[in-house]
């Protein structure tokens, strides 16, 4: 018989509430291998319709929420006022403080009580297997405070949206708003610029089109980028859905000189850069698909 639970762990490197705030969020784990922001639309007391972008709507039910500790769900199918237990798993997550940041550990259970086939469940438990797996890895890889990493969906082909990230015009469309210089060519100066912050120099440092691009960028202006005092800004693009994926990280804090400050504040203050540029850049791309 088919095994009846699914378990697995990992370390995280974070405080319990960092993590928490990802773990309580309904439906945090439905994604395409990035942590994406869904629309979450209550549909009943404790409810939730979660919209993936590539995978499409699931109907998921909080069953416990212990902050900072433990988190329960439930996927469940059926119309609204009629929920069925017996087309559901529950999923389990605790948060277990260590020496330096957390185990996060999650169970999923209830295969053997799904209306399905012997040969189905055992190829649903295998793929959830597979899928934790998947979904811790992402979790510690976006709760890291010493890196920032960002992914949103965006409704536009993987080719298209390089054309955004790598054509200088476009990219101070939704980034660097005061002017952008650069050739998409490894080894190409670069020079991002803000009126309110000044002109940062870089450097292209990889460019695999349609994928990957990734510059190292200066934290001060007017400086050339060296050891010390830049950090790595890389772009990933996926196909995913009828879209595509942008994760965009950035690291190298925890090496920067000592008078920059804290590492986990400069990613801070990055991510929330980031936070408002891809918006601008989703929001952008979904105009000019409208036209």
């Amino acid at each position: 018989m088919v095994e009846d639970r699914i378990e697995r762990q990992l370390d995280i490197d974070a405080t319990a509430d960092r993590v928490w705030g990802l773990v309580s969020r309904p439906g945090w784990f439905v994604n395409d291998g990035r942590v994406v922001d869904h629309r979450i639309e209550e549909v009943d007391e404790g409810v939730h319709l979660v919209h993936d972008p590539t995978h499409g709507a699931f109907r998921i039910r909080t069953e416990k929420l212990d902050p900072p500790r433990y988190a329960a769900f439930r996927w469940i199918g059926g119309e609204r006022d009629q929920y069925m237990d017996e087309r559901s798993t529950l999923v389990e997550f605790w948060i277990d403080e260590r020496s330096g940041g957390v185990t996060l550990r999650v169970a999923e259970s209830g295969f053997a009580g799904l209306s399905i086939t012997e040969e189905e469940r055992r190829r649903q438990v295998a793929d959830n297997t597979e899928g934790w797996e998947i979904e811790l890895a992402a979790a510690r890889s976006l709760l890291d405070p010493l890196t920032v990493e960002r992914t949103v969906h965006v409704d536009a082909a993987p080719e298209r949206l390089w054309e955004v990230l790598t054509t200088p015009k476009h990219f101070a469309a939704w980034y660097a708003f005061d002017g952008a210089d650069f050739e998409a060519r490894e080894g190409a100066p670069m020079e991002l610029r803000w009126a309110e912050h000044g002109s940062f120099r870089g450097r292209v440092v990889e460019v695999e089109a349609p994928r990957r691009f990734a510059y190292r960028i200066a934290m001060e202006p007017d400086t050339d980028p060296g050891e010390g005092d830049s950090t790595l800004v890389t772009f990933e693009v996926k196909a995913s859905g009828t879209g595509a994926l942008l994760t965009v990280t950035q690291v190298g804090f925890d090496v920067l000189a000592e008078h920059f400050g804290a590492a986990a504040d400069n990613a801070a203050a990055e991510d929330e850069g980031w936070g408002g540029g891809l918006a601008t850049l989703v929001d952008q791309l979904a105009e000019t698909q409208r036209r």
